[in-house]
């Protein structure tokens, strides 16, 4: 799997699971979800260092 297609999965799994094939939508929804999860994900990297 390359880095792009790993940094995406999360965005792809949920735009699959609801069942989006609009390509416009699918990719609003991945957008916000990758956000949120990558995000998410860097707060909890960054927070025992504060």
């Amino acid at each position: 799997m390359t880095p792009l297609r790993l940094f995406l999965l999360p965005g792809n799994l949920v735009s699959d699971a609801l069942h989006i094939a609009d390509p416009e939508s699918r990719t609003m929804l991945r957008s916000l979800v990758n956000m949120l999860v990558w995000n998410f994900i860097g707060v909890l990297a960054v927070l025992p260092f504060v």
